[in-house]
């Protein structure tokens, strides 16, 4: 009798432990950061059950239960781009997906057993998924073949409902337009499904004219302005080094007019921001205590490191000026947060 016992335990202890794999909190997905390492993804979520990769980008796919509400599955897909997660999207669950099945010792009869996992749920929506290499060549191959700049259009909106794109294969796309109208149609929208952002400046430098690239850099402003941490495409900003924001900064300085400064500033598109360090330099610029508040305040959400914050508000003097920097900068996180 003891040792049916044993065996019992045994073998709930491995179905117990094959279903732990399946759940997942609310928790662990945001624990999942951009930038992260593969093995940091395995690390929070395990091993995933579908992997696709393309030359530096891959996407890895998870099939979860939540440990929130009983049943409830949800499916993540995390994307990399050289080794470091760029996005993630997560999908609800319709259809039922059960836990694989564990094989029972032939010595042990279990009955009137509760289930011990809850049913699983396979995700039916609509999802997008990163166009691999020879898929890619596929459709520009066939891309080449439309000429027309609202067919070409069409063209592009029709696989924007199942795809995602690197920049790459965005650039090689916008090679193929010659409409100067429809390229400017064709990158912003797809924009908001490149999966590596950080990558996107030299499709922006495709771009016949210098006002389009201007109005497509600020349309990438503008896009991130909107965009809240944790949202998908969400890129946090990332400093400049020592060695690019020297560049900038001596550039910067040696600029005439207050309207070219202002150009260069507003040319500074995520994922490319500042430390606050950085910042305080331009600050140190400006003659007026209401130049350096605007300065600051347009500052603001292209820093890297906020929790540094104090450098910039310890530019005054007085403490009623310090207090409504600080009171900007909470107000402004709480808008996005």
């Amino acid at each position: 009798m003891k040792k049916i016992h044993i065996i019992l335990f045994f073998t709930l202890w491995v179905i117990a432990s094959s279903c732990s794999t399946y759940y997942v909190s609310n928790k662990q997905v945001m624990e999942v950061q951009q930038g992260m390492s593969r093995q940091n993804v395995e690390r929070i979520l395990g091993k995933p059950d579908y992997r696709r990769f393309d030359g530096n980008t891959e996407e890895w796919e998870f099939h979860r239960v939540s440990s929130v509400l009983y049943g409830n599955s949800i499916k993540i897909i995390v994307y990399f781009a050289d080794g470091r997660v760029t996005s993630m999207d997560t999908f609800n669950g319709d259809e039922i997906l059960l836990p694989p099945p564990v094989m029972m010792p032939p010595s042990v009869v279990v009955t009137n057993t509760p289930p011990v996992c809850p049913p699983q749920y396979e995700e039916t929506s609509r999802r997008r998924t990163l166009m691999m290499h020879d898929e890619f060549d596929r459709f520009l191959r066939d891309f080449r073949m439309v000429i027309m700049p609202t067919e070409q259009i069409k063209y592009i909106d029709d696989v924007l409902l199942e795809c995602n794109f690197t920049s790459a294969q965005c650039g090689k796309i916008i090679d193929q337009i010659n409409s100067s109208d429809t390229q400017m149609t064709v990158m912003k929208r797809m924009y908001p499904q490149i999966v590596d952002k950080e990558n996107f400046s030299p499709v922006v430098n495709k771009l016949f004219s210098s006002f389009d690239r201007d109005s497509m850099k600020k349309y990438i402003q503008a896009y991130h302005g909107e965009q809240r941490p944790g949202d998908a495409g969400y890129v946090r900003p990332r400093a400049m080094s020592a060695a690019e924001f020297d560049r900038f900064f001596n550039e910067y300085r040696g600029k005439s007019f207050e309207s070219d400064r202002t150009r260069m500033l507003d040319e500074v598109v995520p994922p490319s921001g500042f430390t606050c360090a950085q910042c305080r330099k331009l600050v140190d610029m400006c003659t007026f205590q209401t130049d350096k508040k605007n300065m600051i305040k347009k500052l603001y959400p292209k820093i890297a490191d906020k929790k540094n914050f104090s450098i910039l508000t310890d530019v005054f003097t007085f403490e009623m000026d310090k207090r409504e920097m600080r009171e900007f900068a909470e107000s402004y996180d709480s808008r996005r947060n």
